[in-house]
């Protein structure tokens, strides 16, 4: 394929939505008023009124999301205590309000039509770690689900402790580091973890140790109505602050070299395909979608990275229906070249634009 080629702007496949007679526009038109005036002024108010934490209406959640697209939020919601946490939970609750957690956005996409009802964010308000035991054979920090990754790898950096410096670069909150269980060829989140607390929708606190969760390729499977507050961990892997530095320093440059750091991205779109047999043939999903002939697509303000093709950026005004268009074009086009179904391994909420 040549360079012009490459750089050539492909439109989505237009498809004729289903046409509705009257009775079926008018039933639709009511239902989305309906579904849009969930918040009265009257919830607004009682927020202002035991809400302590910072409250946002009509927030664009493109500042909340590391790829910045996405529509408004009705409700952006930040607790400043688990009593707020619980106010909003059970607001919503009463008056059939839809509530969402969010973490950083680092693998989150939110469509364009945003996201109705509250979103409730912990992201740098719960934010504190601390070392819980320590001896000759380990140290267990605690780390609220608020704190960035980051700060977690720097600690134990600092403490000479090796075992997630593999997963450095890595962005995203505690919560949503553990809730995806990020990870590398090398090491995956879930291999350090020792248990983690939940605030259920009912409420209360409570706290699964690592033998009943439920961690598989890129997930752990945790109810939506759950948030993770906290997670204890275990690391093991000691070495010096020293060595500990240049190991990070040589992950980190080598994540700067194969990925499109310099633009607005979600990371990794789609899950590596896992092998059925130990006797099949591994390969990336980045590597299906260049194979393809994707590269450097681009459609709106999105584009197919050049350097890595697993990676979508926006070039600076891309929509998120620039974005899922790409996602659909990569997978029907990996699928005819391949027949590999790839399996995203974002996140992709709220709804389109009417």
């Amino acid at each position: 394929m040549t360079t012009n080629e490459e750089n050539k702007k492909i439109q989505p496949q237009d498809t004729k939505p289903t046409r509705l007679n009257s009775f079926q526009q008018e039933i639709l038109k009511r239902w989305q008023k309906k579904k849009r005036d969930f918040i009265t002024q009257e919830i607004k108010d009682t927020l202002k009124i035991k809400f302590n934490g910072e409250i946002l209406f009509d927030e664009p959640m493109a500042k909340h999301s590391y790829i910045k697209v996405g529509g408004k939020a009705d409700v952006f919601l930040k607790p400043s205590s688990k009593e707020d946490l619980l106010t909003a939970v059970k607001l919503a609750q009463e008056n059939g309000i839809p509530y969402y957690f969010h973490g950083s956005g680092a693998n989150t996409l939110v469509r364009d039509g945003g996201i109705r009802g509250f979103v409730i964010s912990v992201y740098k308000e719960f934010n504190e770690h601390s070392i819980i035991e320590k001896t000759d054979n380990h140290i267990d920090i605690l780390a609220d689900s608020g704190l960035q990754f980051s700060k977690l790898v720097n600690a134990t950096k600092d403490l000479g402790l090796s075992d997630i410096i593999p997963l450095a670069g890595i962005p995203g909150s505690i919560g949503g580091i553990v809730k995806m269980n990020a990870g590398t060829p090398a090491k995956e989140i879930k291999d350090v973890v020792r248990n983690i607390t939940i605030f259920t929708k009912e409420g209360e606190e409570k706290t699964l140790s690592r033998e009943h969760l439920d961690f598989e390729y890129r997930a752990l499977k945790l109810s939506k109505s759950n948030i993770i507050l906290s997670v204890l961990f275990r690391f093991q892997d000691f070495t010096s602050p020293e060595e500990a530095d240049a190991l990070m320093q040589r992950y980190q440059e080598s994540r700067t070299n194969k990925q499109p750091l310099e633009f607005p991205s979600l990371g990794s779109v789609f899950k590596n395909p896992q092998p059925v047999h130990k006797s099949d043939m591994v390969v990336s999903a980045g590597q299906l979608i260049d194979e393809a002939g994707l590269k450097n697509i681009r459609i709106g303000g999105a584009r197919i990275s050049l350097k890595h093709a697993n990676f979508i950026v926006n070039e600076g005004n891309a929509k998120a229906s620039d974005v899922i268009a790409l996602i659909n074009l990569i997978k029907d086009k990996v699928k005819q070249s391949s027949s590999i179904v790839l399996e995203t391994e974002i996140k992709i909420v709220g709804e389109d634009l009417e």
